[in-house]
């Protein structure tokens, strides 16, 4: 249920990792977020949270069952597979989403590989083959961003470097 690291009171969520939880007392994070998307997720009734922090749009031409976190195309199923088997109901779900900047690229191949943008279209792609919705965002722009969870409350803030924490 975790691939992230555990301090005393917070899961630090690393690249193509996640976390599902349901202890109260529990944040979780992902830090460094720029052309990955951090993945969020909530059931408010069962008390099921989840963050991701996906690297990549498209894990599928890949060996990637190792790694599924890692993929947006692998990764979103592989959450609400795991939300599902702690307790929540997929319709209950609420989804936020941050993430997805153009971090800066050596000249001439920002519009080759886009990885943010390609990111960001693949989670609206997957959530919308799924009849789901994204309730929250925080994406695009060229900054990146930090993403906390609250377990307990379901509340999810982020933070653009050198800015104000504010909830999505």
């Amino acid at each position: 249920m975790s691939q992230g690291a555990t301090t005393e009171r917070s899961v630090i969520i690393g690249l193509g990792e996640y976390h599902v939880a349901r202890d109260p007392s529990l944040e979780l994070v992902c830090l460094g977020i720029g052309s990955c998307i951090a993945f969020g997720g909530y059931d408010p009734v069962s008390h099921v949270a989840a963050l991701a922090h996906f690297v990549l749009p498209d894990g599928s031409a890949r060996n990637a069952s190792a790694a599924e976190a890692r993929f947006v195309d692998l990764g979103v199923p592989l959450i609400l597979r795991e939300m599902k088997n702690a307790g929540a109901i997929a319709s209950r779900i609420i989804f936020k989403i941050a993430g997805g900047s153009q971090m800066t690229v050596a000249r001439g191949f920002e519009s080759r590989l886009n990885i943010g943008e390609r990111n960001y279209e693949a989670v609206k792609r997957a959530m919308a083959d799924r009849n789901l919705k994204i309730t929250s965002e925080d994406c695009g722009g060229a900054q990146g961003r930090t993403v906390r969870l609250n377990v307990e409350s379901g509340k999810t803030f982020v933070s653009k470097v050198g800015g104000e924490a504010r909830e999505l």
